[in-house]
């Protein structure tokens, strides 16, 4: 199949399967795109940063932009702390711009100046520290895309269906960029469970064409064996390391995808502890300490990068060489003089019965280092948790550990969650999970799923909470004020034109918090209005209305 954004210009097969699976052409779009652009010339500002969740209206943004000779940052969020920091750069964030009566016709020519002039900003996902901005021009998107058609075979008629944001590059690559490359098809809307990718493939069944879905591990682990996918061709995953044994419950192949924003795609393998193969683009070779060196025509660099991962090259001197990951070397840290390795240590602690998934980091407490450990417990030792209490829990785990690991490699300190907390991106976030061993103020964000004037939060109470401390000392439960103050929090961080509350209607509070509990959180905006429910277990904990006072601006 031939690959250029040039050859689909004007053609009346299917881009974009809107959600009430009206059909958008390869013509409509880049008729849109260019109606865009020429507003889009006009505005003074060189840069612009990008959040759309419509994955069409995002494409369309993205392309108007580059044409137009802008500067395209795609954050990995829009909350109003990374607003403000942009708007006081003069980096605004765009939005589709109304048509005139006049708007003359342009047309997109991909010539080679275009392709390596357009320039994208991806941030990285923080995992390892703050996120930083990393260049990609439309050109090195194009030779990665290019990549993937020469890597899979898909066939010419598959839509794609995505549970992961087209913000990061995964979700861009092969949900818009890939379709848009090679004249195939992508669904709307973002899906967030497993059951809404086995619906979608129900509702576009009438096409009688084949889907592809595009996931992470985080959900891929949440899969049961009754959600069944229909004509799926492939399921991808990347964001992280594929969990062994979740392969067999769906009944399709899993295609892992390793790779990094610095990177891009690297390689890929399709089974359990398989080795893995670099992209027909890529070329690898090993560095000092094993480390893995990539250069490719995609990466922000046309060097070798080194990446950070240990690996094991099968053959030696071959660019080509399958290889093994055996983790990563900035996870080597040095404790009281004495050299560690976070994932041996991860290792050890997920070999008790009690541990499911842990998470060791260091974070520095008084100019010390201190080693400590968020864990998702078993439902047997969560149980034995909260009946025990937390300290005597701690110890009784420590002591087990004792048996594994030296005393400097246990843990000094503990988070036990339901789950690991995870970013939009379905990934860790360092800095975050090291919030956690800070004084805390709120509830844990285990997930979260943000729609223009929608959001919703699935939320950890934990016992170190403060508003826990001293209400009530043989009872404790978290206030409603501490409730009116998270909820606050979280709706200025979403719509940042709120400035502060104001006044309450129908509030009430229907049951209690305690420590351990989840909940889950549902804002939604109308005017100055904020609406929000907090359910646990399906019944509602609290319900209301906060206004607020917004922002001219």
């Amino acid at each position: 199949m031939s690959c250029h954004f040039q050859h689909h210009l004007n053609s009346s097969r299917t881009l974009c399967i809107h959600a009430d699976l009206h059909l958008i052409t390869f013509q409509d779009f880049w008729r849109d795109a260019a109606e865009q652009a020429v507003q889009i010339s006009q505005l003074n500002e060189p840069v612009w940063a990008l959040w759309e969740q419509d994955s069409y209206e995002f494409l369309v943004l993205l392309f108007a932009a580059l044409q137009a000779g802008k500067q395209v940052l795609l954050p990995p969020n829009r909350v109003s702390d990374l607003e403000n920091e942009l708007s006081g750069q003069k980096i605004y964030f765009l939005k589709r711009l109304p048509l005139t009566a006049d708007t003359p016709q342009s047309a997109f020519t991909f010539d080679d100046a275009f392709l390596s002039q357009a320039q994208v900003y991806f941030y990285t996902s923080g995992s390892t520290g703050q996120p930083k901005k990393i260049p990609r021009t439309l050109q090195q998107l194009f030779n990665e895309v290019c990549g993937l058609d020469s890597s899979f075979a898909l066939p010419e008629q598959a839509v794609a269906i995505a549970t992961v944001s087209h913000q990061h590059i995964y979700g861009l690559l092969f949900k818009l960029l890939w379709p848009l490359a090679s004249g195939r098809s992508f669904y709307q809307s973002q899906v967030a469970f497993p059951e809404d990718a086995a619906d979608i493939q129900k509702k576009i069944a009438h096409l009688n064409v084949p889907n592809y879905v595009i996931s992470s591990p985080a959900l891929l682990k949440r899969w049961t064996k009754d959600v069944v996918l229909q004509d799926c061709i492939t399921v991808y995953s990347s964001g992280g390391k594929l969990d062994s044994g979740v392969r067999p419950f769906l009944n399709r192949p899993i295609t892992e995808v390793f790779g990094s924003s610095e990177t891009g795609g690297i390689a890929y393998r399709q089974a359990d502890e398989a080795l893995w193969m670099p992209f027909a683009n890529v070329d690898i070779q090993t560095a000092a300490q094993q480390e893995l060196a990539v250069k490719t025509n995609h990466a922000f660099s046309n060097e070798w990068i080194l990446t950070g991962d240990k690996i094991e090259l099968i053959e030696a001197g071959n660019p080509k060489s399958l290889f093994r990951l055996l983790g990563r070397l900035d996870r080597i840290i040095k404790l009281e003089e004495k050299r560690l390795s976070l994932d041996a240590v991860e290792a050890k602690i997920a070999e008790l019965d009690a541990v499911q998934q842990c998470h060791a980091l260091v974070y520095e407490k008084d100019h010390r280092q201190i080693l400590a450990a968020v864990a998702v417990l078993s439902d047997e030792a969560r149980l034995d948790l909260q009946q025990k209490g937390k300290a005597a829990f701690t110890a009784e785990l420590k002591k087990r550990l004792a048996e594994k690991l030296e005393s400097i490699a246990i843990p000094r300190q503990w988070r036990f969650l339901t789950q690991m907390p995870q970013n939009s991106q379905s990934k860790l976030n360092q800095q975050y999970l090291k919030s956690l061993f800070q004084p805390m103020h709120l509830p844990v964000v285990l997930a979260q799923q943000r729609q223009e004037e929608q959001i919703a939060y699935r939320l950890e109470f934990t016992p170190e909470l403060a508003c826990f401390q001293g209400h009530f000392p043989n009872f404790p439960i978290y206030p409603g004020v501490g409730q009116i103050g998270f909820i606050q929090y979280f709706a200025k961080q979403h719509w940042t034109d709120l400035l502060w509350c104001n006044g309450f209607e129908q509030l009430k509070f229907q049951d209690l918090i305690r420590p351990y509990q989840c909940a889950d959180l549902s804002l939604s905006r109308k005017a100055h209005k904020v609406s929000f429910e907090l359910k646990n277990q399906g019944k509602t904990v609290a319900s209301g209305r906060l206004l607020f006072n917004v922002s001219d601006a």
